[in-house]
């Protein structure tokens, strides 16, 4: 069953596997019609799921390190579709270099960059037209290891995630008054993926263990919710966020939920 109010269409980063492809299937499960993007022909087995199961999608296969490409491939798909209420998740992302930055390999840093913050915000700036247009929008990316709390091990990862924390709390910014238009960074906590065996086996810590129901809810009730409440924010799938979704609860502090320095 459809659910209200969920847009009409939603673009979907890293949607071949992991929490990309689950999101993009729950997605397609809503009503909308899901684009899925990825660096391989995953992104063609997760339409043609979606397709089989009754729903509406299609595949751009891409690779989002190069930005300048990934921009004009998805300005020339919305350009077909025209002003509809549009949703991305940015959920691709790679782990980068392993180990201290003395040791490190500062081209693979770079890439790790380009991969997760450049080609995911390549996405989203394609997609600003079309929501700043109809006054309607939700971006998601997705937080992980680095950023709350110093993850060394993936040093180049934890810095990209930061990074877009801060890409978030500055787009929101950008977009007060334009409309209903929100963004967040979600953090997933540690969901069973092929990602998660690689941290596990490089002998990472795993702080907080995840629940793809849960990241499941919260994109749901983002997507339909009264999303300004809590733009601009990092939002971990167990916080308390559906009152201020509901429109039950006071408005954030201003540093609720964001980067900040403590004293």
């Amino acid at each position: 069953m459809p659910i209200q109010n969920y847009p009409k269409i939603v673009f979907v980063t890293g949607a071949g596997r992991g929490i990309g492809r689950a999101i993009a299937l729950a997605c397609a499960k809503a009503g909308s019609a899901v684009v899925c993007i990825s660096k391989s022909d995953s992104c063609q087995r997760t339409s043609a799921e979606i397709e089989s199961q009754g729903g509406k999608a299609s595949a751009m296969r891409l690779d989002i390190e190069d930005h300048v490409s990934t921009a004009r491939a998805v300005s020339a798909a919305v350009a077909k579709v025209g002003h509809v209420r549009i949703g991305v998740v940015a959920a691709a992302a790679m782990l980068g270099p392993k180990g201290t930055l003395a040791a490190g390999n500062l081209s693979e840093w770079e890439r790790t960059f380009k991969v997760n913050v450049i080609g995911n915000l390549a996405v989203v700036q394609a997609l600003l037209p079309v929501m700043t247009g109809v006054g309607f929008g939700r971006i998601v990316t997705l937080a992980g290891g680095g950023s709350g709390y110093a993850y060394p091990i993936f040093p180049a990862y934890a810095a990209s995630k930061v990074a877009l924390v801060r890409a978030v709390e500055n787009l929101a910014k950008d977009l007060e008054g334009m409309g209903d238009i929100a963004v967040v960074c979600m953090a997933p906590g540690a969901i069973d993926t092929d990602m998660l065996a690689a941290v596990k086996a490089a002998g990472a810590e795993v702080r907080s263990k995840g629940d793809m129901a849960m990241v499941l809810g919260f994109i749901d009730a983002f997507m339909t919710g009264r999303a300004t409440a809590i733009t601009g924010r990092l939002v971990h799938v167990r916080d308390d966020y559906r009152p201020l979704l509901e429109g039950r609860a006071p408005p954030l502090a201003d540093s609720h939920w964001k980067l900040r320095r403590e004293e």
